[in-house]
């Protein structure tokens, strides 16, 4: 039977289930890696005109698996409805307890398979950033959708952007949405951390890039971590959601996954 369980390398956090302002949900995956999940702290952030339920104002969720040899990362920031994103997150990780993505055109197939059976009646978007990392090889790949962020941080260089940012965004009503994302391939250090999140963090300060989390903060808050997954996730949500140097903060939801090579 398929049940997430942290101790197991096995998380799925649906931003539904947290929606207090200011909160972090944050936990351990297996003995590689750590997650977040935040609504933000900003109760009169302009993000939330693109809500389609203000009664559900947290449209992110992620996923984990650690299976040993290999691992799979997935966030999405939906919009106009969490429908989206809390779908496909659940469905690509139902697949991922039963089958490993060999390559990036199997992992392609497991994207556009998630479209299978009926789809949200809604009109809800989102961006889907997922990436698979071989622990032996100390290699991986990637599809990304949208705007989330793909992040190398380690000893020897400074946070090194991997996958291809756009505006596109996959549905569960359109099976071609999920068709020709953007693909990246990347190798992995010793020492380095892998970091997946979406743009809660480097817009924290709703679409202003230049006055949100930059690269060198997560340098310096992944290095004070010294390795420690957990407490990278839970400093850098924090400073997403109090804001750098002087500008708000914690004005879009996070989802965040770090995890050691």
């Amino acid at each position: 039977m398929y049940t997430p369980d942290p101790r197991l390398g096995r998380l799925l956090l649906l931003g539904e289930d947290y929606g207090e302002y200011g909160a972090v949900g944050s936990t351990r995956v297996g003995t590689h890696a750590a997650a977040a999940i935040s609504v933000g702290s900003s109760a009169d952030s302009p993000s939330h005109q693109f809500k389609a339920d203000h009664r559900v104002l947290n449209e992110d969720a992620l996923c984990v698996m650690e299976a040993g040899s290999w691992a799979g990362y997935a966030v999405a920031d939906a919009h106009y409805g969490p429908e989206s994103s809390h779908m496909l997150i659940e469905r690509l990780h139902q697949i991922w307890a039963k089958v490993r993505p060999t390559d990036l055109d199997h992992l392609s197939q497991m994207l556009e398979f998630l479209r299978q059976g009926d789809p949200a009646g809604t009109d809800s978007e989102t961006t889907l950033l997922v990436t698979v990392y071989d622990r032996v090889e100390r290699t991986g790949f990637g599809i990304s959708f949208g705007d989330s962020s793909f992040v190398l941080v380690g000893p020897g260089h400074t946070a090194r952007p991997i996958n291809g940012r756009d505006s596109r965004y996959v549905t569960t009503r359109s099976r071609s949405s999920l068709r020709h994302g953007t693909a990246f391939r990347f190798a992995a250090d010793p020492g380095d951390m892998l970091l997946s999140y979406t743009d809660g963090i480097d817009e924290c300060n709703y679409r202003s890039p230049a006055t949100s989390v930059q690269p060198h903060h997560v340098q310096t808050i992944v290095q004070a971590a010294s390795g420690d997954t957990l407490v990278a996730a839970n400093q850098l949500t924090a400073t997403a959601l109090r804001g750098v140097d002087g500008y708000p903060g914690g004005e879009d939801n996070i989802a965040l996954i770090c995890a050691n090579a």
